[in-house]
């Protein structure tokens, strides 16, 4: 019985420190949070709105790939998970970019994974309408689409190198990329489809979380999602 209980309260203690080393930063995008989030390039597309990220696309301009960068965590981040609650759009291309730069080609953009909700795409842009084509690197996405314009949940799992998607509780798909050990990079991306100026859409989060051991949240970037948290109280 002795040996029960010790192994036990080992066990409760190992928890208790791994809970104690894991990081959870949450948005519910109820307020406005420029500690956490960065506008890189056109500040006309984003916008917080009844409790959501907002982002949207007019015929006048001329957009290639437009970011809203998180920073409210020091980068580079190594082991983590990204939930998206309530992500789509309407004639939008919008997703969510995983990227880094290399030390070994200063001269180009950063690599990205932008993960839309019907694929996964690889693209070289720096978050100021521009975006280029690959030179040195092979990207390693599946080449596949799903009918899903909108999702429910979009969950992205990276561990050094591995990424896994889930869609909507369920397993979507997985890949590995020996360069991205470790991601430098986060954030929303709005994607230009309006080459020829004939599109208008509209694009949308409801929510926003990062887990993972050894995350290290900003405390300006918390308070400032705390008191966003406590005004939504009644």
């Amino acid at each position: 019985m002795g040996k029960m209980i010790i192994a036990a309260v080992a066990a409760a203690l190992c928890l208790s420190i791994a809970s104690a080393a894991a990081e959870v930063w949450h948005d519910d995008f109820e307020v406005e949070n420029p500690a956490a989030w960065q506008i890189v390039g056109n500040p006309d597309i984003w916008k917080i709105a009844d409790g959501f990220l907002r982002a949207e696309v007019k015929r006048e301009w001329e957009l290639d790939y437009e970011l809203y960068r998180f920073q409210a965590l020091r980068a580079p981040y190594t082991h983590f998970t990204v939930t998206l609650n309530d992500f789509g759009g309407d004639r939008t291309r919008f997703g969510f970019a995983i990227g880094k730069s290399f030390p070994d080609t200063p001269e180009e953009d950063a690599f990205f994974y932008v993960f839309f909700t019907d694929e996964i795409r690889a693209r070289r842009f720096d978050g100021k309408g521009r975006s280029h084509p690959f030179r040195l690197r092979v990207s390693r996405e599946p080449r596949t689409r799903w009918d899903t314009e909108a999702l429910t949940q979009l969950e992205l799992r990276f561990r050094v190198g591995h990424f896994e998607v889930y869609a909507d509780g369920a397993f979507r798909t997985e890949f590995r990329d020996a360069n991205f050990d470790k991601i430098e990079i986060l954030g929303f991306v709005m994607e230009g489809i309006n080459v020829a100026n004939e599109w208008e859409g509209t694009a949308w989060v409801d929510a926003f979380t990062i887990s993972g051991p050894t995350l290290a949240v900003s405390p300006k970037a918390k308070l400032a999602t705390t008191w966003g948290t406590l005004k939504k109280q009644p």
